[in-house]
């Protein structure tokens, strides 16, 4: 099972730097599985690659981000398609606000479980090299329908933040 990677010094070692236009951008990732959901066997691909076609997005100290998109892709039984989406940070738009959105990346998409012969993934939208994420979650059936939902946390999941 995966694990998103959350903290600050994770993410530090996925991004590179342009060493000429200083623009940083995380690392493509490629992940894949296998789960059994209601009697029949999925097999997904998950892709996340920073694409430069996307708007940039700048953080409060002037530092310039690639913003990503991920291909999600489910088939059933071998060779049955069930699900082949690109999601960006736009995907989430009816989740997260707009001013949110506006400085955040998509930064991650994992399997997280099946339950009740659906497969569960997790994504999460963030500032780039900061706590500050949106955590989602994308139920998807077995004829290929899916739902994006805000993610409620356990509160031991939240970051917690000391004000002094």
């Amino acid at each position: 099972k995966e694990t998103p990677k959350n903290s600050i010094e994770e993410r530090a070692f996925q991004l590179r730097t342009d060493e000429k236009t200083g623009i940083q951008r995380m690392q493509r990732s490629d992940a894949q599985g296998n789960v059994v959901a209601g009697g029949a066997e999925f097999h997904y691909t998950i892709s996340r690659v920073p694409c430069d076609s996307l708007p940039k997005v700048k953080d409060e100290q002037g530092n310039l981000f690639v913003d990503n998109y991920i291909d999600l892709k489910v088939t059933r039984n071998g060779n049955q398609k069930v699900l082949s989406k690109r999601f960006t940070k736009q995907s989430f738009s009816g989740q997260v606000e707009q001013s949110f959105l506006k400085n955040a990346i998509l930064e991650g998409l994992v399997f997280d479980r099946e339950e009740n012969g659906k497969l569960l993934f997790a994504a999460s939208v963030c500032y780039p090299q900061t706590d500050l994420f949106v955590p989602l979650k994308i139920t998807l059936s077995s004829n290929g329908n899916f739902q994006i939902e805000k993610a409620v946390m356990a509160e031991e999941e939240i970051p917690q933040h000391n004000e002094e």
